[in-house]
């Protein structure tokens, strides 16, 4: 008896220890992601506004590819503005213990604008996606499919969608359906965009074997070289954006397969043990694409980096001015 009172004893000692270790991992994790999406935070707001403002103002810029940018542009900022600071307030709420009304409405306003901001970024993708496909493959029907106004009813479209089926299970309080309406978009662009790149891979390839055997002819040897252009910036996006992804992804599937084990002790003390130590810094990956996608802009675009760079010394001669009256 002596013997296993003192191993239990032990046990108990040794899951304590555990536990005090998960708990600091778990707040360094919340400190960390505070700090970082604070900062983070308001330079993405300016970076993306930065972007749309350099699309819209410079006729140039204004190229089919371009504008579908400043689209998800849109939405990056959207996300920083609306998402990541209920992010931040929740966040701060759950490292101090304060359960409150107003971090119950912290954590359910996060996640309703995380929802309606990730399926409206990931159809974005692959409008972005959609339209390189068919400046590639379908290059005599691109003038007549990717128009002003089909890009104008596109987004639009989406908008409409992902406000509607967020809206329609706050009605309904069917939570169950929003998210498996994002767990049927988010595949699909995922399928759809591997797709692509494979067919746009070939066409590539395709073209430029033409080219080196001489028989394009010069001003389609010009346009090919302008899309190419054009994909391979889309390509870096969509390579930061599944980057980003890729730790959410995989808790998405670990957190499945700890709940199909959820009436086992030990799935639920992982779980929760998990969420509160990996949860946070796995949306601060899915944040930090937001940040990254202009800064892609601004490397792959001279004309929008220079015209960020217009818009910083303005400013900052404005703010001169200020300070010298």
């Amino acid at each position: 008896m002596a013997n296993v009172s003192s191993s239990n004893l032990t046990n108990k000692f040794s899951n304590t220890i555990v536990d005090q270790e998960l708990s600091s991992l778990a707040k360094a994790s919340y400190i960390i992601s505070i700090i970082f999406n604070s900062i983070a935070c308001p330079f993405t707001v300016l970076l993306n506004v930065l972007v749309i403002l350099a699309v819209k103002s410079r006729p140039r810029l204004q190229s089919k590819p371009n504008i579908l940018l400043a689209c998800l542009a849109v939405t990056d900022a959207m996300n920083s503005l609306v998402a990541q600071p209920a992010f931040i307030s929740a966040t701060t709420l759950k490292l101090f213990h304060i359960t409150s009304y107003s971090r119950e409405v912290s954590v359910r306003y996060q996640n309703i604008s995380s929802r309606v901001l990730y399926v409206c970024s990931a159809l974005h993708l692959m409008l972005v996606t959609g339209e390189r496909l068919v400046a590639i493959k379908f290059t005599m029907r691109y003038p007549y499919v990717v128009t002003n106004r089909n890009i104008k009813v596109a987004v639009i479209a989406f908008w409409i969608v992902c406000l509607c089926s967020e809206q329609a299970a706050l009605i309904t309080d069917q939570t169950i359906f929003t998210n498996a309406f994002t767990g049927l978009v988010l595949t699909s662009c995922v399928l759809f965009i591997l797709v692509s790149y494979v067919i746009l891979y070939r066409e590539t390839r395709r073209h430029e074997n033409k080219i080196k055997a001489g028989q394009l002819p010069q001003e389609e040897k010009e346009r090919f070289l302008r899309d190419r252009k054009a994909l391979k910036t889309t390509v870096y996006v969509v390579g930061a954006v599944l980057l980003c992804l890729t730790p959410a992804a995989a808790w998405l599937l670990v957190s499945s397969f700890l709940r199909v084990l959820a009436e086992e002790l030990w799935a639920q003390m992982t779980h929760d043990q998990l969420r509160k130590t990996i949860g946070p810094t796995v949306r601060t990956f899915v944040y930090l694409n937001s940040l990254i996608n202009p800064l892609i802009y601004c490397w792959r675009q001279k004309e929008i980096r220079n015209k960020q760079q217009e818009n910083g010394a303005i400013q900052t001669d404005m703010a001169l001015n200020i300070n010298a009256d």
